[in-house]
C-alpha cells in the first residue's frame, strides 16, 4: 500500500507538470522504472511521465538514464506556443523534483535522434505516447531493446475522436491504431498480454529483439483504419466545444483551469485494493479489449 506522501506525489505530478494521465498511471510508470537501465520515452509532451520515469529510476538507487524523444512541434497545450517554451517547463519540472541530471530531453522524433542513445546498452524500458505509430517506433529499435524490456505504450483504447475546427472535421485515430497494433504484437507473441491501467499498457518484450515488426501484419492494422465509427455523444462534443473556445479565448486561463480540475479530480489516490478494477488484461484483437474503468 502507498504512503499518503507517494499519494500526495502522483497527484502533485499532474498539477505541476500539466500531466493528463492519472495517480495511478504515474504511480505505475514510477514503479516500471525501478528496475534502472537504459530508459526511452518517444512523446514528451509537456514532461509528467519524463518526471516520473525519472523519479522511479532516482528510488532504485540503479544505474541508469532517461532519454526523452519529442520533436516539440505544434505544442500539447495552447498555452506553451512554441518549442522553446515547452522546452523550458519541461526543464523547470525536472528542476523541481530533483532529477535533472537523470533525463536528456531531445526534441527530434526517435529517428533523428538515435544517435544520442549510447550504442553498447540496450534499452531496459521504453515507453510510447507519440502519434499512435508504435510499429514504426518498435522498428526504429529493432535490435535496441532488452530481451525482456518493459513496455508501457499509453492511449490504448478501441475509440477515435472526432473535433470539429471551424467547417471541417478533425479525425484522431491514434487510440484505435495503438490498441490495433498492440494487440496484433499480443496475438503474435512479441509482447506478454500486459495489463491496462485506464487506457495505458504496461507489459514486457518477449520476442527476439531483433524481429519485432513484421511489416506486412503492420499493413493489414493500417488497412482497418479505413472505415471507423466514432462516438456522436452530444455533451461529449459540447464538453470539447467549451473547452475550444476557452483555450482560443484565454489559453493561460484555461490551463490553470484544467490544472485546478485535475489537482481536485485526482485525490486522494485509490489504495491498490480499490484500483485493482483498472488492470485489465489485454484482449485479443479478436475478442477486443474490455473497457476498464477510469
Amino acid at each position: 500500500m502507498r504512503e499518503g506522501a507517494d499519494n500526495e506525489l502522483f497527484s502533485e505530478l499532474i498539477a505541476t507538470c500539466d500531466g493528463m494521465l492519472s495517480p495511478q498511471v504515474y504511480a505505475r510508470v514510477h514503479d516500471t522504472a525501478l528496475r534502472g537501465g537504459l530508459i526511452v520515452e518517444v512523446g514528451t509532451a509537456l514532461g509528467a511521465a519524463t518526471v516520473a520515469l525519472a523519479l522511479g529510476l532516482k528510488s532504485s538507487g540503479m544505474p541508469g538514464h532517461v532519454y526523452t524523444f519529442d520533436p516539440m512541434t505544434g505544442g500539447p497545450r495552447r498555452s506553451v506556443k512554441s518549442p522553446e517554451q515547452r522546452i523550458a517547463r519541461i526543464e523547470e519540472s525536472l528542476a523541481r523534483y530533483g532529477v535533472s541530471d537523470l533525463v536528456t530531453i531531445t526534441p527530434r522524433d526517435l529517428a533523428s535522434g538515435l544517435e544520442v542513445l549510447p550504442a553498447d546498452q540496450p534499452i531496459s524500458v521504453l515507453m510510447l505516447d507519440a502519434d499512435g505509430r508504435i510499429d514504426r517506433d518498435l522498428e526504429t529499435l529493432q535490435g535496441r531493446l532488452a530481451k525482456d524490456c518493459a513496455l508501457i505504450i499509453d492511449d490504448v483504447a478501441d475509440r477515435v475522436r472526432v473535433k470539429r475546427q471551424g467547417s471541417t472535421y478533425r479525425i484522431d485515430s491514434k487510440m484505435r491504431l495503438s490498441w490495433l497494433l498492440t494487440n496484433m504484437l499480443i496475438d503474435a507473441g512479441k509482447l506478454s498480454p500486459g495489463q491496462r491501467l485506464v487506457d495505458t499498457y504496461f507489459g514486457e518484450l518477449i520476442t527476439d529483439p531483433d524481429r519485432i515488426i513484421d511489416p506486412h501484419e503492420a499493413l493489414a492494422i493500417y488497412r482497418q483504419l479505413v472505415f471507423q465509427s466514432a462516438s456522436a455523444n452530444r455533451l461529449q462534443r459540447l464538453r470539447a466545444h467549451l473547452i475550444d473556445w476557452g483555450q482560443d479565448l484565454a489559453p493561460d486561463f484555461a490551463a490553470r483551469c484544467r490544472r485546478v480540475y485535475r489537482r481536485a479530480k485526482s485525490r486522494p489516490l485509490p489504495a491498490p485494493e480499490h484500483c485493482e478494477q483498472d488492470h485489465q488484461p489485454i484482449a485479443p484483437a479478436s475478442t477486443g479489449i474490455s473497457a476498464p474503468v477510469a
